[in-house]
């Protein structure tokens, strides 16, 4: 482990988010909890890659009954962060791909005892070219960090690895036109600071212009709570 490792990492969202977060109003980012997560809690960012987060800002907005983001985006937008991470899960490393492999082993032990099935990697849709739904994989990191806990050694701050996405760039390539690192930020304390990515020449909205994205927000956030499904009480 190191001091701490700087990245500078990008988080797709509405542009109203990014604008909150630049500006200082918005503290921090709520950890993501839908299905698409793969790395276990935490939120989420891509490394290093500003145009792979607007990518995903756009589809999120385009396809809103997904839920692909944790916070609606209407405006697609990206907020870069600057990240300090000391204590890496680290998924690029043989020492991560065995704490996976020993976390792995913990969730079969447990899934056994309490005489449950094991959750599956599977593809969200049929047309899918890659296994979007990583229950297994989000299930084993979430075990590890529990696993970790309970022996009391300090927490992971951060989980990173490398989703291969898409199709081959060329015949016989293993390089696919969607890969991306991807980071699950557990410790917020870990954000040195948010930016505007110069990259894709993003400015501040003046205060008319977020004060009418805030409402935009809200009314998809009300929209998106209507949309889902109510739980029914046993009488």
């Amino acid at each position: 482990m190191s001091d701490g490792q700087l990245v500078l990492a990008y988080h797709g969202c509405d542009v109203s988010t990014r604008d909150r977060l630049v500006r200082g109003t918005l503290p921090h980012l709520a950890p993501s909890a839908n299905r698409y997560d793969w790395l276990g809690g935490g939120v989420y960012f891509f490394e290093g890659d500003a145009e792979r987060a607007l990518s995903f800002a756009k589809s999120a907005s385009m396809q809103p009954a997904r839920h692909l983001s944790a916070r609606p985006v209407v405006s697609p937008s990206v907020v870069g962060a600057v990240l300090c991470v000391s204590r890496w899960w680290d998924m690029t490393t043989v020492e991560g791909r065995r704490s996976y492999l020993n976390a792995l082993g913990d969730l079969r032990e447990a899934q056994t005892m309490l005489n449950r099935p094991m959750p599956m990697n599977e593809a969200a849709a049929l047309d899918d070219e890659t296994v979007l739904l990583r229950r297994l994989d989000c299930a084993v990191f979430n075990m590890g960090h529990l696993i970790r806990e309970r022996q009391g050694r300090p927490a992971f701050q951060a989980v990173r690895a490398a989703f291969y996405q898409g199709r081959p760039v060329t015949d016989t390539s293993e390089f696919r036109t969607g890969t991306h690192l991807q980071i699950a930020l557990r410790d917020p304390g870990c954000v040195k600071g948010w930016f505007l990515p110069p990259a894709l020449g993003s400015v501040l909205l003046d205060e008319g212009e977020l004060a009418r994205a805030d409402r935009l927000m809200e009314e998809a956030a009300r929209s998106r709570q209507l949309q889902k499904p109510r739980v029914r009480v046993k009488s």
